[in-house]
């Protein structure tokens, strides 16, 4: 039987996902980026490449069929697109959220979607990635696809969202 590659959406076309979606197409995902913003497009070199897709939080659901097999990635780096991004995928059953940047920042958009009604928090990986030391986007691109390889196979390992101390501070 043929099972179609697992699904990694990207919500976010800055220059940092790039390497993401490189990564994750080099194992085997198929990638979509999504951005509302029209002038960005996730150009890598990448094989294939990521498919392109214009939307915002509050159209995501008309603009792509998200299932349990995908896995998204927040990394819009404007608090609200993100926490309308966020919004969107909680009403999916994408059983992966991860959310790019501080834990605070990543608190705040739980506790006012949280305030709009109940929500899975247990879906959310933010900070996102494993907790290997790193720094630069290809480096945080390398932990975010080993997190979620990790989740993928039913692997426990330690992420970030664990870590009690400044993700750059020494080992806890």
């Amino acid at each position: 039987m043929l099972v179609p590659p697992p699904q990694l959406v990207v919500l976010g076309a800055g220059d940092d996902a790039r390497p993401l979606a490189r990564f994750a197409a080099d194992v085997g995902f198929r990638v979509v980026v999504v951005d509302r913003r029209p002038g960005y497009s996730p150009s890598t070199a990448s094989r294939p490449r990521p498919v392109l897709i214009h939307s915002a939080g509050d159209e995501l659901d008309n603009a792509l069929s998200l299932d349990a097999e995908c896995y998204a990635v927040v990394m819009n780096h404007n608090f609200a697109d993100d926490q309308a991004y966020v919004r969107a995928l909680l009403k999916t059953p994408v059983g992966y959220v991860g959310m790019l940047g501080p834990r605070q920042r990543t608190e705040r958009i739980l506790r006012n979607l949280a305030a709009e009604g109940p929500i899975d928090e247990g879906r959310v990986y933010g900070p996102v990635g494993l907790d290997i030391g790193t720094d630069g986007a290809e480096q945080v691109a390398l932990a975010v696809v080993a997190e979620i390889l990790a989740v993928r196979s039913g692997r426990r390992t330690r992420s970030l969202r664990e870590r009690r101390a400044a993700i750059h501070a020494p080992s806890d």
